[in-house]
């Protein structure tokens, strides 16, 4: 019998699969978020990487996320400000580059899966 080979795309999307542990939904604060917004979210978590960081560009975000939805780059940036408001996601600039920091990334993270460093330069204050 042989071997399966795995393609390093494969790979890599295995890599991305993350899994949201419920009491996140069951924060008050996310409670009082729209549907959609909650949705975000929750896509977030399929797009960053093993620290939690990703670039901040609600346009890529809206394709990758909401790529079937009504909603436009501006609402998508919307609801992230929304986010970031309520302390979900970190919005911050560095050297000119907007990046997105998931909070409390690695608390619901299984530490065993991360697989590589960051790309992306973390917050001023981590």
């Amino acid at each position: 019998m042989s071997k399966a080979c795995i393609t390093p795309v494969f790979q890599r999307q295995m890599e991305q699969m993350r899994n949201i542990k419920n009491l996140i939904f069951d924060n008050d604060a996310m409670g009082e978020l729209p549907p959609l917004t909650r949705l975000l979210f929750a896509g977030l978590w399929t797009m960053v990487d093993d620290k939690g960081r990703m670039e901040d560009n609600p346009r890529k975000i809206k394709k990758v996320i909401m790529g079937f939805d009504d909603v436009s780059a501006s609402q998508v940036d919307e609801m992230l400000q929304s986010l970031h408001d309520r302390r979900f996601i970190v919005r911050y600039s560095v050297n000119g580059s907007n990046y997105i920091q998931v909070n409390n990334f690695s608390k619901y993270r299984n530490r065993q899966l991360y697989r590589r460093c960051s790309q992306i330069p973390a917050p001023e204050f981590q």
